[in-house]
């Protein structure tokens, strides 16, 4: 008898087996997989990987893989069929609460990003980017701006600080007394010979270098004169002078040996000159000058130009209202000399100042004394 038949009465080698019913062949059915639950559009299964299912397939004799008894006996998961349809998948949770507090914090922390632009918001794009540095550069600037603010604030309370300590009032108390005597101004005399305030008689005598060019409309303000150029008696005189300088005259001879050259602008009978070096002297021992200048009470500048052929001599200033005298003199010696005497006197009106220039002792020459050029008041 063949295998089959033998299993067909339950009759095989070896034992009894129970019979197993006829039934028709059925088609072979697909292994069943288990199911998962679609979580995106990533999760969707290929069309490839499906395959092709009959809704016609009957059921089969042959267990699903995972399904059935197995040689040790052990039930099988069951297979659903066809007709029902796989069965529903279960939707489980995410497993603690550590796990929903770490998605609430994630989330919550990429708002807080996108809010101050750190993030963009939605899908990165430039717009998104522009957007974002917008949002980043205000609030920089606001920042900017609330700083700014503040220290604003913060000097304005403190006020202004000296550098040097703390501000002085505007008023301090003043102690009461007598107020101390002002120091008494010492006595200036000016080079220029302006007038100073009136007071006692005075005089002084200096000598200076002789200059190359004496402008005697600069030196005298109030007056000069020029002796020489036009013969020993011609005489040049400031046009709109005071009248303050006494010219006696007398017996004089000319010279044009002068150092020092003359010039003015406001002179008569000659109005102007540029520089002449003329000028009077008188010959021998004991041969003299002699001129005064009037006092008005004020202080008074006298410039005197005059020199020596040859000669000693003495020049003698004094006040005509007495006291001592101021007197320079020059030793005899070979030669043309020049000098430039500087006098400053205050007289009252009505007195004056003489001033002699005189010829001590010659060397023996025919043309030896002394010589006068010009004088001039300021």
């Amino acid at each position: 008898m063949a295998e089959e038949e033998l299993t067909q009465t339950g009759i095989r080698v070896g034992g009894w087996l129970p019979a197993v019913p006829t039934e028709p062949d059925r088609e072979p059915q697909p292994t069943a997989v288990p199911r998962r639950l679609r979580t995106g559009p990533d999760d969707a299964p290929s069309p490839a990987s499906a395959g092709p299912v009959d809704d016609h397939a009957g059921p089969t004799d042959e267990p699903a893989a995972g399904g059935g008894a197995d040689p040790d006996g052990v039930a099988a998961q069951p297979v659903p069929s066809p007709t029902t349809g796989p069965a529903p998948a279960r939707h489980s949770a995410r497993e603690g609460v550590t796990g929903r507090l770490a998605e609430l914090v994630g989330r919550a922390a990429a708002t807080a990003r996108v809010a101050v632009g750190a993030a963009p918001d939605g899908p990165v794009t430039r717009v998104g980017v522009a957007r974002a540095r917008r949002r980043r550069r205000r609030m920089v600037l606001a920042t900017v701006v609330l700083i700014a603010l503040v220290l604003a604030l913060a000097y304005a309370g403190r006020g202004p600080e000296s550098e040097d300590g703390p501000t002085v009032p505007a008023t301090l108390p003043t102690e009461t007394g007598p107020a101390p005597a002002p120091a008494a101004s010492p006595t200036i005399v000016p080079v220029t010979g302006n007038p100073a305030f009136p007071g006692g008689p005075l005089l002084s005598l200096d000598q200076q270098p002789v200059p190359a060019l004496v402008d005697l409309t600069a030196l005298g303000a109030r007056d000069w004169i020029h002796w020489g150029g036009m013969g020993g008696s011609s005489v040049q005189r400031k046009q709109t002078g005071t009248g303050e300088i006494a010219d006696p005259g007398g017996p004089r001879l000319e010279h044009a040996a002068s150092v020092s050259a003359f010039a003015w602008t406001d002179g008569t009978p000659l109005a102007r000159q540029e520089a002449t070096r003329y000028g009077v002297f008188q010959r021998g021992a004991g041969k003299s000058f002699s001129v005064g200048v009037a006092g008005s009470g004020d202080l008074r500048t006298v410039r005197l130009f005059a020199g020596t052929f040859s000669a000693g001599a003495r020049l003698d200033v004094r006040l005509s209202t007495g006291g001592d005298p101021a007197v320079r003199e020059v030793a005899l010696a070979a030669g043309d000399r020049f000098f430039e005497y500087v006098i400053h006197f205050r007289a009252p009106r009505g007195a004056r100042l003489l001033i002699t220039w005189r010829a001590l002792t010659v060397v023996g020459g025919a043309n030896e004394g002394v010589t006068m050029e010009a004088l001039t008041v300021s």
